[in-house]
């Protein structure tokens, strides 16, 4: 992994894929299997290109899309696909302004001498998105390199896309998001105190700071996962997601209640990740009913985890 300079990383050769890469869904993965193996047929390493930000957050910051992974998590699910390196380029107003041509020749030419280049058909790159396939094709020749475009991934007849992923996600549809991105969505952070209410309803929850601005599924009841990384432990639990109607909140919270743990989390990093949407956040008309919905919640949670 290489920061925003690509001068320490410098290679006689190599295949290139290159994108922003959010969520590094099944789309994404196609097109990295591709690099990958057109890197073994040449016997040079596959590299990934990509960004410290969505473009959109340089360029337009108040239109800029919540993410899907962090940056850390990106970079790891990136080179677990077998890529030799991954080029992390600062992208800011200055970098934007780059035409296509010099962007070719400082990155991809000059550093990694990219003998093959592959990426998604509707690959946009350069200034004001000036850069394409069909521009790529018509300098590789100059450049030196050969160009693949890779077929797009289709989920229920549809094109997989992060921007599909994360309307999935806003409508709580986690269990087509975890289709379209390979895996269970996970969001990433710290746990910190919270008002202690579940505790005295008897069931503790964890409450959860995002460590980045990443997207939050639709406010609702989830089943899924607390992943503990510092020591690789792994709870079921039933997520909750919004602002607490029935004790007046007002502040939308993350919390899990975690089936079998007993301990203290605050602190620490935990991930949570989201498998099955139970229903809608409401308001009861008491704490003893929403008590009772909570039984009900956590042995849904306990049938559909196993």
């Amino acid at each position: 992994m290489r920061g925003s300079d690509p001068r320490p990383l410098s290679l006689r050769a190599s295949v290139v894929t290159i994108g922003s890469f959010d969520g590094v869904h099944r789309g994404h993965q196609a097109i990295i299997r591709v690099a990958i193996q057109r890197a073994q047929e040449l016997h040079i390493p596959a590299v990934a290109v990509t960004f410290d930000r969505h473009p959109q957050e340089a360029i337009q910051p108040d239109n800029a899309p919540p993410y899907l992974t962090t940056l850390t998590s990106r970079l790891r699910l990136l080179l677990d696909t077998g890529l030799h390196d991954v080029l992390v380029l600062r992208f800011d107003r200055e970098f934007s302004s780059l035409p296509p041509e010099a962007f070719l020749h400082s990155v991809l030419q000059k550093h990694l001498n990219a003998r093959r280049i592959v990426v998604g058909r509707d690959f946009r790159f350069g200034h004001r998105r000036m850069g394409s396939v069909d521009y790529l094709r018509e300098v590789q020749a100059r450049f030196g390199f050969e160009v693949e475009d890779v077929p797009d991934v289709l989920y229920r007849g549809e094109r997989i896309s992060s921007s599909r992923i994360r309307q999935a996600l806003l409508d709580g549809k986690v269990q087509e998001a975890s289709a379209m991105l390979g895996r269970a969505y996970v969001l990433e952070g710290i746990v910190v105190r919270g008002k202690q209410l579940g505790r005295k309803l008897g069931y503790p929850t964890v409450n959860l700071s995002l460590r980045a601005p990443q997207l939050v599924p639709k406010d609702g009841i989830y089943a899924g996962k607390l992943l503990h990384p510092r020591t690789g432990n792994s709870y079921t639990a039933a997520i909750s997601i919004g602002v607490r109607p029935t004790v007046d909140g007002t502040k939308r919270t993350i919390e899990a209640y975690l089936l079998g743990f007993s301990g203290s989390l605050y602190g620490e990093e935990v991930h949570l990740a989201f498998f099955h949407r139970l229903r809608d956040e409401r308001k009861f008309e008491s704490l003893q009913a929403l008590r009772a919905q909570m039984d009900k919640d956590v042995q849904q949670v306990v049938e559909l985890m196993g």
